[in-house]
Protein backbone atom coordinates (compact mmCIF):
# COMPACT_ATOMS: atom_id res chain seq x y z
CA UNK A 1 0.00 0.00 0.00
CA UNK A 2 1.51 3.30 -0.92
CA UNK A 3 0.04 6.84 0.21
CA UNK A 4 0.31 9.72 -1.19
CA UNK A 5 1.55 12.96 0.61
CA UNK A 6 0.82 16.34 -0.12
CA UNK A 7 2.36 18.97 2.54
CA UNK A 8 5.40 20.29 0.65
CA UNK A 9 6.97 20.32 4.22
CA UNK A 10 6.57 16.63 4.93
CA UNK A 11 7.56 15.93 1.61
CA UNK A 12 10.75 17.78 1.95
CA UNK A 13 11.93 16.12 5.11
CA UNK A 14 10.81 12.73 3.33
CA UNK A 15 13.33 13.29 1.15
CA UNK A 16 16.19 14.45 3.27
CA UNK A 17 15.75 11.62 6.09
CA UNK A 18 13.87 8.89 4.41
CA UNK A 19 14.47 9.26 0.61
CA UNK A 20 13.63 5.42 0.33
CA UNK A 21 10.72 6.35 1.31
CA UNK A 22 9.94 8.03 -1.41
CA UNK A 23 8.62 6.66 -4.57
CA UNK A 24 8.51 9.51 -7.24
CA UNK A 25 7.59 13.26 -7.19
CA UNK A 26 4.50 14.72 -9.41
CA UNK A 27 4.17 18.09 -10.05
CA UNK A 28 6.02 21.28 -11.23
CA UNK A 29 8.29 24.02 -9.90
CA UNK A 30 5.56 26.46 -8.69
CA UNK A 31 7.44 28.25 -6.45
CA UNK A 32 10.91 28.04 -4.79
CA UNK A 33 10.04 25.45 -2.42
CA UNK A 34 8.61 23.08 -5.04
CA UNK A 35 11.67 24.10 -6.87
CA UNK A 36 13.93 22.61 -3.60
CA UNK A 37 12.15 19.62 -3.49
CA UNK A 38 12.38 18.78 -7.38
CA UNK A 39 15.99 19.45 -6.93
CA UNK A 40 16.55 17.18 -3.77
CA UNK A 41 14.58 14.29 -5.60
CA UNK A 42 17.06 14.63 -8.66
CA UNK A 43 19.66 14.26 -6.22
CA UNK A 44 18.38 11.50 -4.46
CA UNK A 45 17.29 9.50 -7.75
CA UNK A 46 13.78 9.61 -7.01
CA UNK A 47 11.59 9.09 -10.36
CA UNK A 48 10.17 12.78 -11.12
CA UNK A 49 6.65 12.83 -13.18
CA UNK A 50 6.14 16.32 -14.49
CA UNK A 51 2.80 17.95 -14.48
CA UNK A 52 0.58 20.46 -14.30
CA UNK A 53 0.43 20.30 -10.98
CA UNK A 54 1.41 21.05 -6.94
CA UNK A 55 3.97 18.79 -5.49
CA UNK A 56 3.11 15.46 -4.57
CA UNK A 57 4.79 12.21 -3.39
CA UNK A 58 3.77 8.72 -4.01
CA UNK A 59 5.26 6.92 -0.27
CA UNK A 60 5.67 3.69 0.82
CA UNK A 61 3.63 3.06 3.97
CA UNK A 62 4.74 2.86 7.68
CA UNK A 63 6.22 0.15 8.48
CA UNK A 64 4.42 -1.99 11.33
CA UNK A 65 6.54 -4.44 13.34
CA UNK A 66 5.24 -7.64 15.11
CA UNK A 67 5.30 -7.32 18.54
CA UNK A 68 5.12 -11.50 19.01
CA UNK A 69 8.19 -11.36 16.86
CA UNK A 70 10.24 -8.70 19.30
CA UNK A 71 9.67 -10.63 22.56
CA UNK A 72 8.13 -7.29 23.73
CA UNK A 73 12.04 -6.32 24.46
CA UNK A 74 11.08 -2.67 22.68
CA UNK A 75 14.00 -0.60 23.80
CA UNK A 76 13.89 1.72 26.94
CA UNK A 77 10.77 4.09 26.18
CA UNK A 78 7.60 2.80 24.91
CA UNK A 79 4.67 5.52 24.11
CA UNK A 80 1.30 3.52 23.95
CA UNK A 81 -1.38 5.60 22.66
CA UNK A 82 -4.79 3.94 23.35
CA UNK A 83 -7.65 4.72 21.33
CA UNK A 84 -6.46 7.94 19.70
CA UNK A 85 -8.78 8.52 16.91
CA UNK A 86 -8.09 11.93 15.73
CA UNK A 87 -5.64 11.79 12.74
CA UNK A 88 -4.17 14.93 13.61
CA UNK A 89 -3.51 14.16 17.33
CA UNK A 90 -1.97 11.09 16.34
CA UNK A 91 0.30 12.57 13.69
CA UNK A 92 1.05 15.20 16.97
CA UNK A 93 1.89 12.53 19.02
CA UNK A 94 4.46 10.60 16.72
CA UNK A 95 6.65 13.94 15.73
CA UNK A 96 7.30 14.41 19.29
CA UNK A 97 8.17 10.67 20.03
CA UNK A 98 10.82 10.88 17.45
CA UNK A 99 11.42 14.34 18.29
CA UNK A 100 12.25 12.87 21.95
CA UNK A 101 13.98 9.73 20.84
CA UNK A 102 11.29 7.52 21.93
CA UNK A 103 12.34 3.60 21.24
CA UNK A 104 8.44 2.54 20.02
CA UNK A 105 5.28 3.43 19.49
CA UNK A 106 1.76 0.62 20.08
CA UNK A 107 -1.51 1.27 18.98
CA UNK A 108 -4.65 -0.72 18.91
CA UNK A 109 -5.48 -2.59 16.09
CA UNK A 110 -9.14 -1.15 15.87
CA UNK A 111 -11.17 1.99 17.14
CA UNK A 112 -7.46 4.24 16.82
CA UNK A 113 -6.39 6.27 13.85
CA UNK A 114 -3.73 4.53 11.87
CA UNK A 115 -0.03 5.52 11.33
CA UNK A 116 -0.84 5.07 7.16
CA UNK A 117 -3.30 7.77 7.04
CA UNK A 118 -2.00 10.63 5.02
CA UNK A 119 -3.38 13.13 7.55
CA UNK A 120 -1.20 11.24 10.13
CA UNK A 121 2.18 11.46 8.23
CA UNK A 122 2.02 15.11 7.18
CA UNK A 123 1.41 16.04 10.70
CA UNK A 124 3.87 13.87 11.99
CA UNK A 125 6.52 15.45 9.45
CA UNK A 126 7.72 12.23 8.36
CA UNK A 127 8.54 11.14 11.66
CA UNK A 128 6.61 8.21 11.92
CA UNK A 129 9.10 6.59 9.53
CA UNK A 130 11.87 7.49 12.56
CA UNK A 131 10.22 5.26 14.68
CA UNK A 132 9.01 1.48 15.26
CA UNK A 133 5.77 1.11 15.03
CA UNK A 134 3.21 -1.92 16.22
CA UNK A 135 -0.19 -2.71 17.00
CA UNK A 136 -1.83 -4.51 19.35
CA UNK A 137 -5.05 -6.45 19.76
CA UNK A 138 -5.59 -6.07 23.01
CA UNK A 139 -3.81 -3.22 25.26
CA UNK A 140 -4.44 -4.56 28.56
CA UNK A 141 -2.70 -7.65 27.72
CA UNK A 142 0.01 -6.18 26.07
CA UNK A 143 0.47 -4.28 29.54
CA UNK A 144 0.90 -7.90 31.11
CA UNK A 145 3.30 -8.94 28.70
CA UNK A 146 5.56 -5.82 29.09
CA UNK A 147 5.81 -6.22 32.94
CA UNK A 148 6.50 -9.98 32.32
CA UNK A 149 9.40 -7.99 30.46
CA UNK A 150 10.46 -5.70 33.34
CA UNK A 151 8.78 -2.46 31.70
CA UNK A 152 7.21 -0.13 34.48
CA UNK A 153 3.85 0.81 32.85
CA UNK A 154 2.53 4.00 33.67
CA UNK A 155 -0.84 5.76 32.66
CA UNK A 156 -1.40 9.36 31.95
CA UNK A 157 -4.63 10.64 33.74
CA UNK A 158 -6.00 14.36 34.74
CA UNK A 159 -7.70 12.61 37.90
CA UNK A 160 -4.54 10.49 39.15
CA UNK A 161 -2.87 11.42 42.60
CA UNK A 162 0.65 10.99 41.55
CA UNK A 163 2.74 14.36 39.82
CA UNK A 164 4.59 13.39 36.76
CA UNK A 165 7.22 15.59 38.12
CA UNK A 166 7.93 13.23 40.90
CA UNK A 167 8.38 9.76 39.30
CA UNK A 168 11.92 8.47 38.96
CA UNK A 169 12.33 7.04 35.39
CA UNK A 170 15.13 4.67 35.60
CA UNK A 171 14.94 1.32 34.14
CA UNK A 172 12.44 0.58 30.92
CA UNK A 173 9.09 2.69 31.19
CA UNK A 174 6.52 2.12 29.30
CA UNK A 175 3.99 5.53 28.79
CA UNK A 176 0.45 5.10 28.10
CA UNK A 177 -2.28 8.24 26.89
CA UNK A 178 -5.78 7.29 26.61
CA UNK A 179 -8.81 8.28 24.18
CA UNK A 180 -9.08 12.80 23.38
CA UNK A 181 -12.26 12.84 25.06
CA UNK A 182 -12.38 9.94 27.75
CA UNK A 183 -8.93 9.07 28.50
CA UNK A 184 -7.33 5.64 30.08
CA UNK A 185 -9.80 3.28 29.92
CA UNK A 186 -10.79 1.81 33.23
CA UNK A 187 -9.41 -1.75 32.54
CA UNK A 188 -5.89 -0.32 30.98
CA UNK A 189 -5.79 2.23 33.83
CA UNK A 190 -6.49 -0.37 36.27
CA UNK A 191 -3.42 -2.63 34.53
CA UNK A 192 -1.01 0.17 34.90
CA UNK A 193 1.74 -0.07 37.73
CA UNK A 194 1.12 3.93 38.10
CA UNK A 195 -0.97 6.64 36.87
CA UNK A 196 0.54 10.03 36.56
CA UNK A 197 -0.74 13.77 36.05
CA UNK A 198 0.87 17.00 34.82
CA UNK A 199 0.49 19.46 37.28
CA UNK A 200 -1.86 21.83 36.49
CA UNK A 201 -1.63 25.73 37.26
CA UNK A 202 -4.85 27.38 35.91
CA UNK A 203 -8.48 26.71 35.22
CA UNK A 204 -8.19 24.41 32.74
CA UNK A 205 -8.36 20.40 33.91
CA UNK A 206 -6.97 18.62 30.70
CA UNK A 207 -4.69 18.91 27.63
CA UNK A 208 -5.12 18.26 24.27
CA UNK A 209 -3.25 14.22 24.25
CA UNK A 210 -0.89 15.67 21.77
CA UNK A 211 0.32 18.47 24.38
CA UNK A 212 0.31 16.13 27.02
CA UNK A 213 2.55 13.12 25.17
CA UNK A 214 4.67 16.34 24.57
CA UNK A 215 5.22 17.28 27.97
CA UNK A 216 5.27 14.13 29.20
CA UNK A 217 8.33 13.17 26.99
CA UNK A 218 10.20 16.18 27.79
CA UNK A 219 10.11 15.64 31.38
CA UNK A 220 10.80 11.77 31.15
CA UNK A 221 13.98 12.72 28.42
CA UNK A 222 15.99 15.24 31.16
CA UNK A 223 15.54 12.23 33.54
CA UNK A 224 17.02 9.13 31.15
Amino acid sequence: MNVDIKNIHTIYSLLTNHSEKVISIVGKAENMKAQEVLELAHKKGIKIQPKNTKISAICKSPNIGDLKKSDYELGKLILILDEVQDTRNLGSCLRSASFFGVDAVIIPKNNSADYANTAVIETSTGGVYDLKLYKATNITNLIKELKNNDYWVSGFSEHAQTALETKDFSGKNALIFGNEEKGLRSLVEKNCDDTLKITQKGKVSSLNVSIAVSIGLHNICNKL
